[in-house]
């Protein structure tokens, strides 16, 4: 292979902004999955029942925080990859 193809050099691009757009889902997923679920409850004075909602609260935000890593860390990697590729090719020729 002499040349990537154009689809493969911009691929990280689409990484990155699949990264902000499924953390961004998966954090608003969770979130209204948990306020719906707690939210609807009024009035309810327990301790335990504050705790699992700020658990669900917390959990929400990591999920989103965890997509958006994972991503952009991959689209990190293909770019490394692009550029290990480049400073191969220029090397051999």
């Amino acid at each position: 292979m002499t040349e990537l193809p154009t689809y493969l050099r911009k691929s990280p691009y689409l990484f990155y902004a699949a990264a902000l757009l499924l953390g961004s889902w998966r954090f608003l997923n969770e979130w209204i999955v948990i306020e719906s679920t707690y939210g609807a409850v009024t009035g309810f004075g327990d301790e335990s029942f504050n705790m699992a909602h700020s658990g669900g609260r917390s959990a929400a935000i990591y999920w989103g925080v965890s997509d958006f890593v994972y991503l952009c860390a991959s689209a990190a990697m293909l770019q490394v990859l692009i550029a290990i590729f480049d400073k191969m090719k220029g090397s051999a020729s």
